[in-house]
Order: C-alpha cells, then sequence, then structure tokens
C-alpha cells in the first residue's frame, strides 16, 4: 500500500466515523453535539491530510525542505489550535463533542495498521 493510498484510505474511514459519531452526539447533546463532533472531526482530517502531504513531499532525502520541517509542524499545530480555539469560543459546540471528534484520525489510523501488520503476517 502507497502512502498516498494509505492516507486516502484513513481520511475515508475518518469521514464515514466523523458522520457516524454526529448522530449519537446529537442525541446526547443536541445539536452543539453534532457541530462539536462534526467540526472535531473535520479539524482533525484536515490536520491527518496536512501532515501526509508535508511528509510526502518531504521524504528521506536530507532535501532543504526537510530543515524547514519544524517551522511547517509548528505552523501547522497553531493552526489547529486556533481552529479549535475558535469553535470553541462560539459556544455551538460541546468540548466533549469536539473531543470525540478529533478521535476519529487516530482510531482509523489504529485499524488500517492493524489490518496492515495482519496481512503482512
Amino acid at each position: 500500500m502507497t502512502p498516498s493510498d494509505l492516507t486516502s484510505r484513513v481520511s475515508r474511514d475518518a469521514c464515514v466515523l466523523g458522520v457516524a459519531l454526529a448522530g449519537p452526539a446529537a442525541y446526547l447533546g443536541g445539536l452543539d453535539g453534532a457541530l462539536g463532533a462534526a467540526a472535531g472531526a473535520g479539524i482533525a482530517l484536515g490536520n491527518f491530510r496536512w501532515l501526509a502531504a508535508r511528509a510526502q513531499v518531504t521524504g528521506g532525502d536530507g532535501s532543504p525542505a526537510r530543515s524547514l520541517w519544524s517551522l511547517a509542524a509548528g505552523l501547522r499545530l497553531a493552526a489547529v489550535v486556533a481552529a479549535l480555539a475558535v469553535v470553541v469560543a462560539s459556544g455551538h459546540a460541546h468540548p466533549l463533542a469536539i473531543l470525540a471528534g478529533v478521535s476519529v484520525i487516530p482510531i482509523a489510523v489504529v485499524v488500517h495498521g492493524l489490518r496492515g501488520a495482519r496481512e503482512g503476517a
């Protein structure tokens, strides 16, 4: 499986998990719960895609672009924190639902990692 294929699969599964999570979040937290879950999943997905794109461009060849990796990672983290702060400050998204939405990426990555390990063994 190529890195871009893995990125696409994880993104697809994270979107499915985010949509599946919005229903129970809406039931438990109303509109704020649904918005929080959707916003958290969207921010996490954007962060993952951004990180995956930069990792593919940088590679491991010691190019000058690699020296800027720390700066780019810091800017990416600042953008994610700012996006989460805006969503929380708006008051229209429940913080626990945001946390649940952000968790869709680690779940999708672990599932694909376990699937790849099982297929390789």
